[in-house]
């Protein structure tokens, strides 16, 4: 199954008070939420899910209630087949004449299993290199140490931790305007890199590109846990132009804010500065970032 063919978000004409056109795409949705559970969709599908999920208690209800479900029926015993069966089955395939294969088809048969065979091996080859190499990225993915010092700002006094709120309550609002696929084209669109967060309860959503007072940023979208959490990207001179975020970062420290409900944390990341803000409290948000494992 492709998600090419899936849309869940509002549609450019659907008028606010089309409520029988969401249900519609919600239904649709509600089809593959066992497949989701079960873990059987591709991964931009369940991506689309997982966003989804964020703010609709209706489906995670019936997300737990499949795995709850799944878990029940794990631990049934099997039922093995009637001995009646067994010897109908042993029977027929007694009775049943066996293929006759000449020898070029022998033949023919090896050179195809030879074949598959070296495809496979260059296959597993592939797959330990590029998981080799991951592992080199994954290593050399900025974190925030866990014994970096904390400054803590008043969000309203750095222009930038204003702008990329604004932005954030503008996104989070609607939509996400990405998705996790399109990271390549995030990429070649900054001239700083851009490497997504690894970690066993974060997820990568969406990426996609935007500005920040004209210059331009690059924005990741996590699920970690049961929450969204997003991350900016900035390049170093726009990163670093405001005193109240170049006196800390140059001491060495992590720079932690909040407005609202809205949490933020900052650090100084190769070539670039990044920025983690969601509705949590910036402690939750540098236990994230040192570790990537939700509470």
């Amino acid at each position: 199954m492709s998600d090419l063919h899936l849309n869940f978000s509002a549609q450019p004409n659907e008028q606010p008070g089309d409520d029988d056109a969401r249900e519609a795409r919600h239904q649709v949705l509600a089809t593959l939420l066992g497949a989701y559970a079960d873990s059987e969709l591709p991964a931009e599908t369940s991506s689309q899910i997982d966003a989804h999920l964020l703010g609709c208690a209706r489906c995670r209800r019936e997300v737990q209630m499949h795995a709850a479900v799944r878990e029940r029926l794990s631990h049934e015993p099997a039922v093995l087949a009637s001995a009646a069966l067994r010897d109908r089955i042993v029977r027929q395939i007694a009775a049943s004449s066996p293929p006759v294969t000449s020898t070029a088809d022998t033949a023919r048969s090896g050179v195809a299993w030879w074949r598959s065979s070296q495809a496979q091996f260059a296959g597993m080859t592939v797959l330990l290199l590029s998981s080799a190499l991951f592992g080199i990225e994954r290593v050399r993915t900025p974190l925030v140490p866990r014994t970096a010092p904390i400054a803590t700002v008043s969000a309203a006094t750095v222009p930038l931790f204003t702008q990329i709120l604004d932005d954030y309550r503008r996104v989070t609002s609607g939509d996400l305007p990405g998705r996790a696929r399109d990271l390549d084209a995030v990429r070649a669109a900054v001239p700083f890199p851009v490497q997504p967060m690894q970690g066993p309860a974060v997820r990568l959503l969406a990426a996609w590109n935007t500005d920040l007072a004209g210059e331009p940023a690059a924005v990741l979208a996590y699920r970690w846990g049961d929450r969204l959490v997003l991350e900016y990207l900035i390049a170093e001179p726009t990163f670093f132009r405001h005193p109240g975020m170049r006196a800390p970062l140059a001491a060495g420290r992590v720079i932690t804010a909040s407005s609202g409900a809205q949490g933020l944390l900052a650090w100084a990341a190769p070539e670039s500065g990044a920025v983690l803000v969601g509705d949590v409290a910036p402690s939750e948000l540098v236990a994230l970032r040192v570790g990537g494992v939700a509470r």
